[in-house]
């Protein structure tokens, strides 16, 4: 075999080896972490429920959250959060952050769980999109908050971690902890 040849098998392997890693990290930043991780939401009705009545998903957050596409209308029944209620709900760990603080700093363990309502009558959610602040070092660039997403009834995590979506949208609030609060009661807004 010539020089030549072993150096292309060589660079071959070792690019072949960086490709299967780079997708292995991949994979797991939207796989389930360890542990059981719906424990951490159970019983989230009972935590501090931030905005009293359901409401609308706001458009602003709305075209965020949107794939941009020629096809794929912001307003349209496409976009995730079109004509959906929510209703957010913080455990105590993070109810100060959330309720009183004009610059909120959520600390480690604060966990907030947005229900995803069919209409603003709904009793039963349609899926749950969950926050967790993690220790110091967990997602740096993204104020150390892991995302998870849930069936209506917090049962099976469909993706949890690094989530790109997620991400992507809640970088617009990194002056707020990355915490959209446009859901906040007006009063607890003039505070």
């Amino acid at each position: 075999m010539t020089m030549n040849a072993s150096r292309l098998i060589i660079g071959s392997t070792l690019s072949l080896i960086v490709g299967i890693a780079a997708l292995a990290t991949s994979i797991a930043a939207v796989r389930p972490s360890a542990g059981n991780s719906v424990k951490e939401i159970a019983g989230y009705r009972d935590w501090f429920k931030v905005n009293r009545t359901p409401e609308v998903m706001q458009a602003r957050t709305a075209v965020l959250c949107a794939a941009p596409a020629a096809l794929n209308p912001v307003y349209g029944p496409s976009n995730p959060h079109h004509d959906k209620y929510i209703t957010v709900y913080v455990n105590e760990v993070g109810r100060a952050a959330m309720m009183e603080q004009e610059t909120p700093s959520f600390p480690e363990g604060s966990v907030i769980v947005k229900e995803k309502l069919p209409n603003k009558s709904s009793q039963t959610p349609e899926l749950l999109t969950v926050m967790i602040k993690r220790a110091k070092g967990f997602n740096n660039e993204n104020g150390d908050w892991e995302f998870m997403v849930t069936d209506g009834s917090g049962t099976k995590v469909e993706a949890q971690g690094k989530l790109e979506k997620c991400q992507g949208c809640h970088q617009a609030k990194g002056q707020k902890d990355f915490v959209f609060r446009t859901y906040l009661p007006y009063d607890v807004k003039l505070k």
